[in-house]
């Protein structure tokens, strides 16, 4: 009887580890579909994939797994919505092997998180990742043409970098700047490490919004995350697609994990977006 419990116990425990493993290292794929009438007939069809809260994590010798992943997809441009640094071991080295990589695939933008904030060697690692040729488009828009039509992406430094009693005020001051630059009448499309901060994006009528930082809310019961950074226990707002009024927010479960040891009913995610066009 005692060896009967033993086998039982040893097998659970095999099979518990290798969940554990594929919940925290199999990637797995979100598809989305966002349809406008701001899509200029050239973009239909046009494929964004998302990147985000990578947090220096291995997913194979030279992040050969994640990459592949991405190369199936055959996206048009790669968007990264921060957080590729892991403060807590202050590592970047596996994330910068993986931009050096995909920038030679794809154009890359990107956008910073809160743990770049916290990167004293921040600079330095901004340096090496635009002598990638991958757009930080902090605070900045680009516009990206295809044939005689055209899009704009734009992005938000994380709030973190601000001081602290007036981050928030200044972070949307900064959106509302861009803004001013904005062609109305053609899809812009935002970059924002901050889901918590939807109601800012709504108000300041955000046609389209890429976030990351909630993590799926690490742990999934029941489809519905346990906790995230910005918003604690039992969050509003945990992965995939957001929409109110006129604004859509497109939120990646990422790639990594701080907050708990490990992932639970909740893998490794990169997002897949198809723009369409919407006829009137």
């Amino acid at each position: 009887m005692k060896k009967n419990i033993f086998k039982l116990t040893t097998l659970c425990s095999f099979l518990l580890a290798g969940f554990i493993y594929r919940e925290n290292n199999s990637i797995g794929k979100t598809y989305i579909d966002y349809s406008s009438d701001k899509v200029p007939y050239n973009f239909d069809g046009f494929k964004i994939l998302q990147i985000s809260d990578l947090h220096n994590k291995i997913f194979g010798k030279n992040q050969k797994k994640l990459i592949k992943k991405i190369i199936q997809e055959t996206p048009d441009i790669i968007v990264i919505t921060g957080d590729i640094y892991y403060s807590y071991t202050h590592k970047i080295k596996n994330s910068l092997i993986f931009l050096k990589q995909i920038s030679r695939l794809y154009p890359v933008y990107f956008v910073t998180g809160n743990h770049e904030q916290r990167d004293k060697n921040w600079e330095k690692h901004s340096k090496i990742i635009k002598s990638f040729g991958i757009k930080i488009i902090d605070n900045k828009m680009e516009k990206i043409r295809k044939k005689n039509d055209f899009i704009q992406i734009y992005g938000l430094k994380d709030p973190s970098f601000y001081e602290k009693k007036t981050r928030y005020i200044i972070f949307e001051q900064k959106l509302k700047h861009i803004k001013k630059y904005i062609d109305e009448d053609k899809l812009a499309i935002l970059l924002s490490h901050r889901p918590e901060k939807f109601g800012i994006y709504v108000e300041n009528e955000v046609d389209l919004v890429f976030s990351g930082h909630a993590h799926g809310g690490q742990i999934r019961l029941f489809g519905q995350g346990l906790l995230t950074p910005g918003e604690g226990f039992f969050p509003k707002y945990t992965g995939g697609m957001y929409i109110k009024n006129n604004t859509s927010m497109i939120l990646s479960r990422g790639l990594g994990r701080t907050i708990c040891t490990v992932r639970l009913f909740n893998r490794p995610d990169i997002v897949v977006t198809t723009l369409h066009t919407k006829n009137e």
